[in-house]
């Protein structure tokens, strides 16, 4: 892996800093970094220039938060490349590389001292009066919730055809095991290692205390729907970057993509290792 796609957050990356130290350590290691004009323009470096950093790199490396990461891995994903985080803002789940260790992470790189996680992704589809109205993908999770200030929503879930409950609730995550450490875990839901297979569904604040967090098998469809159809103020949040606002009678339909995404790592610490030292930070 030779060209190595460079992005970043320049709301993070104040000045593009940490960017420029990457590019440089690239350049010195022997690799084509790839870059979009605005980076260009700032850090100033022999790199190559694309509108299209995803398509032509074999990696991509991301210079910011978890967010950043998410939305370079969305983008990825659809080019089948790997991506690798540096991190630029507070907890890094995702972005697994601080900022002092970039040399070491491209010397790994350079030498293969790497390796590549498949991640299982979420296809999610919205369909009204039977017709598809919205379609995306999600590599954290998929969350239907009320808009701000409505009252609480009554959301149906089945598993196929199989109903499982009806939670009078903020909302209800859909998590894959990478986002058990993002919103999820925020909202009561258990860790669960990210190369797992699995639907991690928990409700948003439920209004009854027997509701918790259970776990699906991957081969399943979940399924949302309002159970009150007078209910006009709910939204469909992907990744918590892209939303769509629901109407009455919508079904939102969950289920594992044939594809993943593809994390590329440096670390030779396992993930409780990173858990315990993210969680106690």
């Amino acid at each position: 892996m030779k060209k190595i796609g460079v992005v970043a957050n320049g709301e993070k990356d104040i000045g593009f800093i940490h960017t420029r130290i990457t590019v440089e350590k690239l350049l010195e290691k022997g690799f084509k970094p790839y870059i979009t004009k605005e980076v260009n323009d700032v850090v100033n470096l022999p790199a190559e220039v694309t509108d299209s950093v995803y398509r032509d790199s074999d990696m991509i490396i991301c210079i910011g938060g978890d967010g950043t990461f998410l939305n370079a891995a969305r983008q990825a994903y659809d080019y089948k490349k790997p991506v690798l985080g540096i991190n630029k803002g507070t907890v890094g789940f995702l972005a697994e590389v601080e900022v002092k260790d970039i040399e070491k992470a491209i010397t790994r790189i350079s030498e293969g001292d790497f390796h590549i996680q498949s991640r299982m992704v979420l296809d999610v589809e919205v369909f009204r009066q039977g017709e598809k109205v919205y379609e995306d993908i999600a590599i954290n999770d998929a969350v239907v919730s009320r808009i701000a200030l409505s009252r609480i929503v009554r959301l149906k879930v089945t598993l196929d055809e199989k109903y499982v409950d009806t939670f009078p609730a903020d909302g209800i995550i859909i998590s894959t095991p990478t986002g058990s450490t993002g919103y999820s875990l925020s909202a009561g839901g258990p860790i669960i290692q990210p190369d797992m297979r699995l639907f991690l569904i928990s409700p948003i604040c439920p209004h009854t205390l027997y509701s918790r967090s259970f776990i699906a098998p991957e081969t399943r469809t979940v399924k949302v729907s309002l159970d009150d159809i007078s209910e006009r103020n709910a939204m469909l949040t992907i990744d918590g970057q892209h939303g769509f606002e629901l109407q009455p009678g919508d079904l939102v339909c969950v289920k594992a993509s044939k594809k993943d995404a593809l994390f590329a790592s440096v670390s030779h610490v396992n993930f409780y290792d990173v858990l315990r030292a993210k969680i106690h930070s």
